[in-house]
């Protein structure tokens, strides 16, 4: 279920000013209440569009919300009571504040670090740092994965997936298996899983 809002008339306040307010408001479903009481605050404070919508925060993707996004251009803002009403993690968070930042847009939450009375500049500034951090968090992990995998393949670990066996026990569960022991009698006395030594003997077969 969604609901839009749009204000008849601007405010005085906004008759001089050529930018907009767009107003985001979200609530799990059934929360009436919560979603009116979001509704109210935007309103009171200016939001000439409201969206707003029941959907859970996990859903990937949230219908009035690009819609409000959509609807903004250079100089707008966008306004939400609080971050969780839009963001399930950080790193939406900081994608989407990025992009608005790069269209010269803003965003403001009514209470918190992005309240009225803070400097649009210094918190662009942050949110460029914080963006280009989260990158190099991901960046670094996935170069910390690579140089793990390059150690383990020259130190001639195991890199996953089927087990590595020596030439030395592969041998050995051929020369069992050829005196006549059984699976099971060949995995008590080499320690190696019954489907590695059917693969051995089917390969040394093959071979």
């Amino acid at each position: 279920m969604t609901f839009k809002f749009k204000r008849k008339r601007l405010l005085l306040s906004k008759k001089n000013k050529n930018s907009k307010s767009i107003g985001y408001a979200r609530a799990t479903h059934n929360e009436f209440e919560y979603l009116e009481e979001q509704i109210k605050k935007l309103k009171e404070e200016g939001c000439s569009v409201i969206f707003s919508e029941f959907i859970s925060l996990d859903e990937g993707i949230k219908p009035q919300l690009n819609k409000a996004i959509n609807c903004l251009s250079k100089g707008d803002e966008l306004i939400i009571t609080q971050l969780d009403r839009a963001f399930k993690n950080k790193k939406e968070c900081l994608v989407t504040i990025n992009k608005l930042i790069n269209n010269d847009i803003k965003l403001r939450t009514l209470t918190g670090f992005f309240a009225a009375n803070a400097s649009s500049n210094k918190n662009s500034s942050i949110f460029k740092i914080l963006y280009e951090l989260d990158n190099l968090e991901d960046s670094s992990l996935d170069e910390r994965k690579k140089e793990k995998l390059l150690r383990r393949k020259l130190s001639g670990n195991n890199l996953g997936g089927r087990p590595k066996i020596s030439t030395l026990k592969e041998s050995l569960v051929i020369r069992l298996r050829n005196e006549g022991y059984s699976y099971r009698s060949i995995r008590s006395q080499t320690g190696i899983a019954l489907s590695t030594i059917r693969r051995i003997i089917l390969e040394g077969k093959l071979t």
